[in-house]
């Protein structure tokens, strides 16, 4: 059986960049955080969100971010907002990678720091949240990989199944100056699979971390 790797490449010192939209003083002080997906209009700026927990949000203003480059598309977000008369008030939109299957020769597991795994109501997405070290790299080429590595599916003696998966993560000579968060969203629709546990090389050792489909 040949391994399957979810993977990104991510220049993290970039890819996780937030586009805020400063409101005036207390503009913070109801904010409400949700990965979502995020439609965008032929102007290329979003109107509207749809949220892990199953919201459908309608931006009471139309929302550009500089990570948004095609129109009439979607784009995975954690957004960051609050309500105002009914509508979500935009206050920053960061942008979350979403793995795809790729073949995979050479695994590499250098540690993270796990923070959450978890599967909104929407049931859409296997989502992660986690801090690598970063930092300016002095050769430009110099990158993070990311990604999710498929290893098994397992059916249990109660006739349940698991997907074993281990977290991909090569340093690639990118210094560890301090650490940033990251998230990452794997589609789940198509896995036939009850739980899931995910293999993760962390700096306080290897850990598993499990959740139910």
């Amino acid at each position: 059986m040949r391994n399957v790797l979810c993977l990104l490449v991510v220049i993290v010192a970039t890819a996780c960049t937030q586009d805020s939209y400063e409101k005036g003083e207390g503009a913070y002080s109801q904010m409400m955080a949700q990965l979502a997906d995020a439609h965008v209009n032929s102007d290329k700026r979003v109107d509207y969100v749809d949220t892990d927990e199953g919201e459908h949000l309608v931006l009471n203003r139309s929302a550009a971010a500089s990570f948004i480059t095609k129109a009439d598309t979607t784009y995975r977000v954690s957004f960051y907002y609050k309500m105002v008369d009914g509508k979500a008030e935009p206050l920053s939109l960061g942008r979350v990678p979403v793995v795809t299957p790729k073949l995979i020769l050479h695994m590499k597991t250098d540690p993270v720091r796990m923070e959450s795994m978890w599967i909104g109501k929407s049931k859409k997405y296997l989502n992660m949240g986690f801090y690598v070290m970063t930092g300016k790299p002095d050769v430009d080429s110099l990158k993070q990989v990311l990604g999710c590595r498929r290893d098994t599916l397992i059916t249990n003696i109660d006739g349940t199944r698991t997907l074993r998966l281990t977290f991909y993560h090569d340093q690639g000579g990118v210094p560890e100056y301090y650490s940033q968060r990251v998230y990452l969203s794997i589609p789940i629709q198509g896995i036939k699979a009850d739980s899931v546990w995910l293999n993760v090389n962390t700096y306080e050792g290897k850990k598993i971390i499990k959740d139910c489909l």
